[in-house]
């Protein structure tokens, strides 16, 4: 038996209790039956010496921070002594710590490498001092280093010399005796070595950031082995195989995707987005594990903050990926205990310990194999068939999630995407197979358990193979590459040019390398691409991650300024300021390039109190005066903040009295807070009025619907501060602004037309692979007009005046005075299929119903005897194929479906806890008042819960569930028969009887080739949708036609144009007079039309 040496940490006992402990112990380890030894596992510390002042890293940056450390904030001083002791009570034989020893953003400080390693390498000295077992070698450790132990953050240079960050690292681990002067010269190298920690055992501790995707310098394809440290890898693995050893690997980057990433997309993108590893070093990795599987026990790692383990066949070899101690990204600060037999080195238990009570007290977990159901931890077999249950049991899958971020579920699955692909990277390692077990994973009705049949919506998975050749002509986009958000929407009220700047890829047609695009109008009608269309580039160390999301207005000297979110890797969000040259606002004015302020970046994440996480802190507003101090200025961001009532979603203000607004920035308070969005954040938020003195508006996308909403209030001063809030109104709920994929809109003021106008982005519903055949991703949608309707009570969008300019040829002409009168199932065809070759059409139906009384919510109807009129869209000559724009009741029964609950396919909107009486009526009853609910759930277990959805997918079996659907008509968009090798699923969303001349409804459609926009009623409602037909020039047919209307006469009268490029070389003045008569006389009175 080992000669195993622990000392006490828990303050000072009497030798006879001490010689008593001893022979406790003595018996206990000679009863056993099999000799286990006891290790430690550890993994992003992330220490911050700064922490509480002002340079430290997130949020805590005063003396108010946690003593112990909180959420958003990396670890201090107190955080790690705690921990030390607590790891030294286990009175482990041995530890392994998975990398990152330093906090994020050593470069924003004056710290050195030194001023982290130096205190942590004396804990880790204690730690090994503390139990010492005599069937060990020293040092009994194996550390590794980790990406943000780099200096810059993933900077490793493999062929510079020397390693001066590298050096200075070794050389106070081998201070503390972490490393033996072999390994420190080993390690020196490039930061990979090996240890001899028993008779039995071998240790390689890799440097796995040198062949991930994000090491810099970039190396090319042509380096197949970096630093040899493959090559190193299969010597030392013959070596322990020669000397009758195990081999346990440990490193810091996973050989897995980034699921957090993946996730938070809500789809598999890229290898090269979604990967850490190159696949090139993975697959060699990969294939050395498999030829050693006999030896090699285990594979440990971090990088994640979460809890995992992999059984992947293909590697043969366990994969564990320890939790965090940061408490940075919302997980709890908690490490891994492992005990393995000492002869074969088999883990047989592994425990989690984690804080509790704001980290002070630690407590143990969950004991993996037992709450997971893996048999044995050694066998992957055994650790796949045990994760695949996930898949179905709740149980387990709650019992991982609960592994995952701590003891507790701090970022909790929402969506069916989220648990699959979570379970899916448990079973495999590399993409493609990732992929094709998502796939499989689609829910379908082939359950054992009884299921709805009538509201499956599967999740779409477009088909990869199919090359789509889509070219939409009058929305605005780049000939190639990827584009987003729009950016600084800004007409320049001295030249008139309207100017429009979008998020960017100049390098491809996926997402990444974020810059901003530029174009120019003087008519919203036709466009120029200046010659170089880049206006802003990711080129500085403060927004190399990305230029994202920003604003562009006048300042209070009437000279345009830009704020925007630069990042820093990996996703450091904070906000810049640029400007554009004197030199040219003295001259062409084009404002096609911007100059960087020498002080970005100018409002920093240590400027938010409480915020939890440094990706979550973007998109600026528009600048407005602050009604509390007019000698100052307010602009607005979105963040997650850590407040009193929990992890929520902020509209924050920053204030400034600079009226040139490029200084002089602090935290004011914030505006909003929204305590219902699952992912704790939003994203570009507006804050606007239509007209000077008129109502406050606030505009947020939601990420995971994947929507733009307006928030109804009052702007007005909070009783205990004085500083102005909005307060939500009630009585007016959200609406969506369209029931598409528009998506991180951005309203500005024309100071010309005196109006203001959104823009909005729609991205494409096609798989990476598509996306990269077609060579570009995205357009932005046509820009809208805005009014409040007072009667409804609602925001609604239209298509401004001036589109009228896109018009080429009247295809059709129906008038009201005669209109066509529609038959039940028999549709009337306006438009021929192929008659008209053009694939953009404006398409404007005027429908007169003799009665509304289908629509009145009175009768509740199936899917086959559901009222609906229409238009068809992009139909083939016998109508076949075709997509609908509707107007129709929804699938809905007047008591709740029992047993049934709707899956999380699509995120609720709202989920709080059920009513104590009519719990199930007033879920119903909620879903109703609430303008974005379309379905709700009520469950009982387990506990009382209402979730509202502001779409339906497919209910599924659940004894504990009732369900329903509002009874409201719906503006239905039904891609079933269109033939899109896209997603066919349908678009919906709530369109009610009009309470002003509610027997006539309007339709106005816009058909661009792939994208479809739809106006119903001046813009009431609204709806994007994308079509990608394989045989686009024959499905150019357009009808009008009505389901399920019994002795309600409907008539529709129609007029169609086709509609010409919005782009083009030259803007001759002389065309300008075809686009709109009160345009003409506007340039008239400026003197630019002749």
């Amino acid at each position: 038996m080992p000669r195993q040496h622990c000392r006490h940490v828990g303050g000072t006992v009497s030798a006879a209790a001490r010689a008593l402990a001893v022979a406790v112990v003595v018996l206990a380890l000679y009863a056993g039956a099999a000799a286990a030894i006891k290790v430690n596992l550890v993994s992003d510390v992330h220490y911050d010496p700064a922490y509480a002042t002002a340079d430290a890293y997130g949020a805590c940056t005063t003396i108010s921070a946690l003593p112990f450390g909180q959420v958003g904030c990396d670890s201090p001083k107190s955080l790690l002594a705690i921990i030390t002791n607590d790891i030294m009570i286990q009175r482990s034989a041995y530890t392994f710590f998975a990398g990152d020893w330093q906090r994020h953003g050593m470069t924003s400080t004056s710290l050195t490498t030194t001023d982290v390693f130096t205190p942590l390498s004396n804990y880790f000295a204690r730690i090994v001092d503390s139990c010492i077992d005599t069937d060990f070698n020293t040092p009994r450790v194996t550390t590794v280093l980790g990406n943000n132990d780099a200096i810059p953050n993933y900077f490793f240079n493999i062929t510079a010399t020397p390693q001066t960050t590298l050096d200075t690292q070794v050389d106070v681990m081998k201070e503390y005796a972490l490393l033996t002067e072999t390994q420190g010269t080993v390690m020196s190298k490039c930061g990979y070595y090996s240890g001899i920690a028993s008779a039995q055992l071998r240790v390689l501790a890799l440097h796995t950031l040198v062949w991930t995707y994000k090491l810099s310098p970039a190396l090319p394809d042509t380096e197949t082995d970096p630093c040899g440290q493959l090559g190193w890898m299969e010597s030392e693995i013959n070596a322990a195989r020669a000397a009758g050893q195990k081999v346990i690997i440990i490193g810091h980057i996973p050989p897995q995707p980034d699921v957090f990433r993946v996730i938070s997309r809500g789809a598999i993108g890229p290898v090269e987005d979604d990967m850490y590893w190159k696949p090139m070093y993975q697959n060699a990795y990969t294939t050395l594990l498999s030829n050693n599987k006999d030896i090699i026990v285990l594979q440990l790692f971090g990088h994640t903050h979460r809890f995992a383990i992999l059984g992947d066949a293909e590697m043969g070899v366990p994969l564990v990926v320890i939790n965090a101690i940061t408490p940075l990204y919302g997980n709890v600060p908690a490490y891994l205990t492992g005990d393995f037999d000492m002869a074969t080195w088999k883990l047989k238990t592994l425990r989690q310990r984690y804080a509790q009570t704001v980290f002070i007290q630690w407590n143990d977990g969950l004991e993996v194999g037992a709450a997971l159901g893996i048999t044995d931890l050694t066998n992957v077999s055994s650790i796949n068939a045990a994760v695949a249950k996930m898949f179905a049991n709740d149980t387990l899958f709650t019992n991982y999630m609960t592994l995952r971020t701590g003891g507790t579920i701090s970022d909790p699955c929402t969506t069916t995407f989220c648990r699959v692909y979570t379970v899916c990277a448990m079973l495999y390692a590399t993409h493609d197979n990732l992929a094709r077990c998502v796939r499989s994973q689609t829910p379908s009705s082939s359950s054992s358990e009884p299921t709805d049949s009538r509201d499956s919506t599967p999740t779409p998975t477009p088909d990869s193979s199919i090359h789509v050749d889509a070219q939409p002509q009058y929305h605005l986009r780049p000939w190639k590459n990827w584009i987003s958000n729009p950016n600084g929407p800004y007409r320049d009220p001295v030249t008139g040019k309207i100017h429009l700047y979008m998020q960017y890829n100049p390098n491809g047609p996926l997402w990444g390398d974020i810059a901003w695009y530029h174009v120019t109008s003087e008519d919203y009608v036709k466009w120029t691409r200046p010659v170089s269309p880049v206006a802003m580039w990711a080129d500085r160390w403060y927004d190399r991650w990305g230029a994202y999301s920003g604003t562009m207005m006048n300042n209070n000297y009437g000279e345009p300024v830009i704020m925007y979110t630069c990042t820093e890797p990996e996703n450091i969000q904070r906000q810049c300021i640029a400007t554009i040259p004197s030199s040219d606002l003295a001259g062409k004015r084009t404002l096609n390039t911007f100059e960087k302020s020498p002080l970005n970046p100018l409002v920093t994440e240590e400027s938010v109190p409480g915020l939890v996480g440094l990706e979550n802190f973007r998109d600026p507003t528009e600048w407005w005066q602050d009604p509390a101090n007019p000698d100052q200025w307010l602009i607005a961001f979105v963040a997650r903040i850590a407040d009193s009532d929990g992890d929520n979603a902020h509209v924050i203000l920053f204030s400034t009295t600079d009226p040139t607004f490029q200084s002089g920035y602090s935290f004011s308070h914030s505006l909003y807070v929204y305590k219902y969005s699952t992912d704790k954040m939003l994203e570009s938020p507006d804050f606007f009025t239509l007209h000077e003195g008129g109502e406050h508006y606030l505009k947020v996308s939601n990420i995971r619907s994947h929507r733009d909403y307006i928030v109804y209030g009052s702007y007005q001063a909070d009783p205990s501060t004085g500083k102005y809030i909005f307060a939500e109104d009630s009585e007016r709920s959200f609406t969506f602004i369209d029931y598409g994929p528009f998506y991180a809109s951005k309203t500005f003021y024309d100071p010309i037309l005196n109006r203001r106008m959104i823009w909005g982005w729609t991205n494409d519903e096609l798989s990476s692979q598509q996306i990269t055949s077609k060579g570009w991703s995205g357009v932005q949608n046509l820009v809208r007009g805005m009014e409040y309707d007072s009667v409804e009570k609602k925001l609604k969008t239209y298509p401004i005046p001036e589109l009228k300019g896109l018009r080429l040829d009247h295809l059709y002409s129906r008038a009201e005075t005669d209109p066509l009168v529609l038959v039940d199932g028999m549709p009337q065809t306006l438009i021929p299929a192929g008659i008209n070759i053009t694939r953009q059409h404006e398409i404007i139906v005027t429908f007169k119903l003799s009665s509304m009384e289908p629509f009145n919510g009175a009768t509740y109807y199936t899917d086959s005897t559901a009222p609906e009129f229409g238009v068809m869209i992009r139909a083939n000559a016998n109508l076949s194929q075709h997509t609908t724009v509707s107007v129709r009741m929804p699938e809905a029964t007047q008591q709740p479906i029992a047993n049934r609950a709707q899956d999380m396919t699509w995120t609720p909107i709202k989920v709080y806890a059920g009513a104590s009486t009519n719990a199930a009526g007033n879920c119903s009853a909620e879903c109703a008042k609430d303008r974005t609910c379309i379905s709700w759930t009520y469950t009982t277990s387990p506990s009382p819960t209402c979730a509202l959805y502001w779409k339906t997918s497919q209910r599924v079996y659940n004894t504990t569930a009732q369900s329903g659907t509002v009874n409201i008509p719906m503006l239905y968009m039904d891609r079933t028969h269109s033939g899109s090798i896209g997603s066919s699923q349908p678009i919906l969303g709530r369109s009610p009887v009009k309470q002003t001349n509610p027997n006539v409804v309007r339709l106005h459609i816009f058909v661009d080739d792939s994208v479809i926009e739809v106006f119903k009623d001046g813009g009431l409602e609204t709806m994007t949708g994308s079509l990608y037909l394989r045989r686009g020039e024959s499905q150019t047919g357009i009808a009008v036609y009505t389901k399920n209307m019994g002795s309600v006469t409907v008539t529709a009268s129609a007029e169609i144009f086709s509609l010409g490029s919005a782009f083009t070389a030259d803007t001759d003045p002389k065309l300008i007079r075809s686009y709109t008569n009160s345009y003409y006389n506007l340039l008239s009175a400026m003197g630019v039309a002749r």
